[in-house]
């Protein structure tokens, strides 16, 4: 309504200079001196316009070529009312009066219907198509979000059954404390990812505060079989990771690496800047990657790429190879963004 407002208002406001123009040329001396008549005049032309507008507008459901068929028609039957009115105005103004009656005057000012007409559809045409973009853009985005969500539900389901799977074997084994501290842990990491949008990138810091989480309910299970390092440069805090990122990688490494292990493991998270990049590192000293390739395209690590791609496209890896002295590392290179509230992964990853 606004823009429709605008374009009237510009519309008839030229077609006013126009008409001061003509007569300026044909009739000077009536220029000023019957402005009244002329502004009621282009009152008139406005709101005759302004009714097709509301008569038209609401035949949304019609296709373009009905609908500006219809307006032509409302146009040259406005045209007749519009024709009378300049004739009544004719003996006030003191101007020649017409001699071909509507005739003349439909091809005299017929093209000032046939121009808003144009100019009405073409802004119709130019909203409908920017309404279109903005549901398009909508429905990706929902789409997005829809994906995200499908994804981290597919990783909760998996963690769960390893971590009642492990509670359920300490229990056997009577070590009922060590199960307690791995419940307790369990219950703090779920709350986290039930609080978390899975939609929404986190805090770098946040994310390794998951990882130690999940990590704490590991230990309750290995022991002293666990040993874990955690480096993480000290101004990175607040850059964004998508939640759980680590999450699949962590548990690969303590699932074939630490556990495959018959004497103490050893896992490394760190992360650090480099080349205005985001490093992840993790890396474990299991028996390695030969011990592991089965496993090396599982849900968890398709899950990942997947994320990354739907998050960042190309600009953004992970790579696993082997460690040197043995093990597995992986490798994720990110764009280097900086916390924005209520930002979704896509399109902060995109402005980054």
């Amino acid at each position: 309504m606004r823009s429709f407002i605008k374009f009237q208002l510009a519309f008839w406001g030229a077609f006013l200079l126009i008409r001061l123009a003509a007569a300026a040329v044909y009739f000077p001396a009536a220029l000023f001196g019957f402005m009244g008549p002329r502004l009621i005049l282009i009152a008139a032309y406005l709101g005759a316009t302004t009714l097709i507008h509301v008569l038209v507008s609401r035949l949304a459901d019609w296709t373009p070529p009905q609908r500006l068929a219809l307006t032509a028609g409302l146009c040259l039957a406005a045209s007749l009312p519009l024709h009378a009115l300049e004739l009544a105005f004719v003996g006030v103004m003191s101007v020649p009066p017409p001699t071909g009656g509507f005739f003349e005057y439909f091809v005299q000012f017929g093209w000032v219907f046939a121009a808003w007409a144009g100019y009405y559809f073409a802004l119709d045409l130019l909203a409908d198509s920017r309404a279109q973009a903005e549901a398009l853009r909508r429905a990706r985005g929902r789409a997005d979000r829809a994906r995200m969500m499908m994804l981290r539900f597919q990783l909760n389901p998996h963690f769960m059954f390893n971590s009642l799977n492990a509670i359920s074997t300490l229990v056997l084994e009577g070590r009922n404390r060590d199960a307690e501290r791995m419940l307790i842990g369990l219950s703090r990491f779920l709350r986290h990812t039930i609080d978390t949008d899975a939609t929404k990138l986190s805090r770098l810091e946040d994310e390794i505060r998951i990882q130690r989480l999940y990590l704490n309910i590991e230990a309750a299970r290995f022991g002293d079989r666990l040993k874990i390092q955690c480096d993480t440069q000290d101004d990175i805090g607040d850059c964004l990771v998508p939640s759980l990122l680590l999450q699949p990688i962590v548990e690969n490494a303590i699932k074939h690496g630490v556990a495959r292990k018959s004497t103490p493991g050893w896992l490394r998270i760190a992360s650090h800047t480099e080349a205005g990049r985001l490093r992840f590192i993790v890396e474990d000293d299991g028996p390695g990657m030969s011990d592991r390739r089965a496993a090396g395209e599982g849900l968890g690590l398709r899950n990942t790429r997947e994320r990354l791609a739907a998050i960042y496209g190309d600009a953004a890896s992970m790579t696993i190879g082997p460690r040197d002295g043995g093990g597995v590392r992986v490798v994720f290179d990110l764009p280097l963004l900086r916390e924005q509230k209520s930002a979704s992964p896509v399109s902060v990853a995109r402005a980054g």
